[in-house]
């Protein structure tokens, strides 16, 4: 039962994580966008200056955030959703456990995929954040939140009893 009981809690957990990134990225939209632009822009580059990735015009760039934002949108809802799914299901059988924990995987999966593919992926290999004063931060929290997300994913999806 505990085991059940901190799966949920941990999907609650990054949903809450997912919602809170999200609402505050929607609450600062103006800085928000002109981060994006500042690093796909090939800004403040000098240790490479040379990056492969294209400057994107201006409706790509709100096209990313707009990518963004859903994921972490997506991430939020799913994960508190399967997280009230499987709070909801922790005394039942351990068939209807298992097939209990769709909806916080695709949520974490949601997460994922978000910090570790779009943050890491694109803007810290492809744009070479990892090289600009302001994208330590950025860097270094997609990592991190990526990273609570891959665990709880991968403690989620062990069987239980």
């Amino acid at each position: 039962m505990t085991d059940r009981i901190l799966k949920a809690l941990m999907s609650a957990i990054v949903g809450s994580i997912a919602l809170l990134y999200v609402a505050h990225n929607l609450a600062n939209i103006g800085a928000a966008h002109d981060f994006f632009a500042y690093t796909t822009g090939h800004a403040d580059q000098n240790s490479y200056p040379v990056t492969l990735l294209p400057v994107p015009p201006p409706f790509v760039i709100v096209i990313a955030m707009g990518l963004v934002f859903a994921l972490e949108f997506a991430a939020g809802l799913l994960c508190l959703y399967g997280a009230w799914h499987l709070f909801a299901l922790r005394r039942a059988d351990a068939a209807g456990f298992e097939a209990g924990k769709t909806w916080a995987k695709i949520g974490l999966g949601c997460a994922v995929l978000n910090w570790w593919g779009l943050f890491q992926g694109i803007a810290v290999a492809g744009y070479q954040l990892w090289q600009m004063p302001l994208g330590d931060g950025p860097m270094m929290g997609s990592w991190i939140y990526g990273g609570i997300a891959m665990m709880v994913l991968i403690y989620i999806s062990q069987r239980g009893d």
